[in-house]
């Protein structure tokens, strides 16, 4: 047993009458880790918890945005380091409520660090058992007490990306709810005033960056992938350093951590996202030599950070565009998803076939993410108590979710937005009949215009056939 784990647990029963629940020793899921500052940090199932480099400085990057006075829930304790920063920076004025539902990870935090402070303030809360409605019924009660600390502001909900991915299966509805607010990239109003900021400060990158069009046709007839981060990319990861060398490799920015950090050098990576969420994938790696294809909304704070070369993409969509800006730069009418809008550039490219892995659009295996993904992927989200309470109603949990076909004849379960980034992918590529588009796992949401292959050996031939046929035939169509 650990030097904290005995005083931290005592503490710890305050919150909870599930504390047995937890383990006096580590779970052999999890492997103890020492940063590189020095600090602990931790690996379940082979994921990071926290940066391996210095935890306490990614907390801070974590909750740049939380001010003194707010109240905040959040999902995932992870090791506590973001906890102990957000109570810090609301102050005496504010609260923090914490939900966390993996014994293994609250265990390991117990275990490896004195979080006296912390687990005593009577500013913090946390939420942790083992049956879901129980779960749910103190969530809703404790979040009463939230909005009470918050007067007049509302509250931010915040997820801790490396524990997010790993909540229990039995926790059904309720992932489905926390999914509901983490995917859906709502409230316009504030995405918008975000993406005004945005291409206020991009405004000279923008200038400077070569376009999309500046890359129209230069990988004609080569083949290329695109990896997203979708379960299934971890059943191509061991063939993708290989196929970097024969293919142009490419990601959208939640699967670019997850390359990097198993040694596959992409060559080119897409973000959209105005929110400081799509910082996080890159904070570790700002000085790859990948290129970056971006929009001009796209967080400016990962534009003035990235060391790579960059082109720009102009929404056409957007009103932040107008038609100069667009025939000088290039343009694309994929702007909803950073997936739609890789797919949409790779074609402009001139490339051809485009295998798409990890593009599962569904919960794959019940899952949402590769397990490679780590806690650099942190997605910031913020609605108003009233619409969290409505998340936690069982007939808004129902309408959330989705059946869809798979590529391999089964069902999944996917969501509205999943749902709907599937449909635009497969509008894509109806467009593009003379571009062959595959993915490399038939486990996802099925396409009807792109066709799964069997296995790396399919892949192998329908690359060789298209470098032999390319020149004298132009593109193949779809089968």
């Amino acid at each position: 047993m650990s030097p904290y784990f005995r005083k931290n647990l005592q503490i710890f029963k305050s919150h909870t009458k599930h504390w047995k629940l937890l383990g006096e020793t580590l779970s052999p899921s999890i492997r103890a880790e020492t940063s590189k500052s020095g600090l602990p940090t931790a690996r379940y199932r082979g994921a990071t918890l926290h940066s391996s480099y210095d935890p306490h400085k990614e907390s801070e990057t974590f909750a740049e945005n939380v001010q003194e006075g707010d109240a905040v829930c959040l999902y995932g304790f992870g090791l506590g380091y973001h906890a102990e920063t957000i109570l810090k920076k609301v102050g005496p004025s504010g609260f923090l409520l914490v939900l966390e539902l993996n014994p293994d990870i609250l265990s390991a935090a117990l275990h490896l660090r004195d979080l006296g402070d912390l687990l005593s303030n009577d500013r913090f809360r946390l939420v942790f058992g083992d049956d879901e409605a129980e779960v749910a019924a103190e969530l809703s009660e404790k979040m009463e007490l939230l909005i009470q600390r918050a007067g007049e502001k509302k509250v931010s909900i915040e997820f801790h990306a490396a524990s997010y991915q790993f909540i229990p299966k039995r926790f059904e509805r309720l992932t489905n709810a926390l999914e509901t607010l983490l995917m859906e990239r709502r409230f316009p109003a504030v995405l918008g005033g975000l993406e005004s900021e945005n291409f206020s400060l991009n405004r000279e990158i923008v200038r400077q960056s070569p376009g999309i069009r500046s890359l129209a046709d230069k990988y004609k007839n080569q083949t290329a992938i695109l990896c997203s981060a979708g379960p299934s990319l971890d059943d191509a990861l061991p063939y993708l350093k290989q196929l970097s060398q024969e293919t142009i490799l490419t990601c959208v920015d939640t699967a670019y951590p997850v390359l990097c950090n198993e040694g596959i050098q992409p060559q080119f990576v897409f973000s959209l996202d105005p929110q400081d969420a799509s910082f996080f994938h890159f904070v570790e790696h700002l000085e790859n030599p990948a290129k970056l294809i971006y929009t001009a909304t796209a967080n400016a704070r990962l534009l003035h950070s990235f060391q790579g070369e960059k082109f720009v993409a102009v929404k056409e969509s957007s009103s932040h565009s107008d038609k100069e800006l667009i025939k000088e730069k290039g343009g694309t009418k994929s702007g909803g998803s950073v997936s739609c809008l890789g797919l949409d550039c790779l074609i402009q490219m001139g490339c051809n076939p485009i295998l798409l892995a990890g593009q599962d659009c569904a919960f794959s295996g019940g899952m949402l993410y590769s397990r490679g993904v780590s806690a650099n992927d942190t997605l910031l989200d913020r609605t108003g108590p009233q619409t969290f309470h409505q998340l936690q109603r069982e007939h808004a949990l129902q309408r959330k979710i989705l059946s869809t076909d798979c590529g391999d004849g089964k069902k999944a379960f996917t969501n509205q937005m999943m749902h709907s980034y599937q449909k635009n992918l497969d509008e894509i590529a109806q467009f593009n009949p003379n571009v062959s588009i595959f993915t490399l796992s038939s486990h996802g949401a099925a396409l009807n215009h792109v066709r799964p292959l069997g296995g790396i050996s399919e892949l192998a031939r329908v690359t060789a056939n298209q470098h032999a046929t390319g020149s004298r035939k132009g593109s193949r169509g779809n089968d």
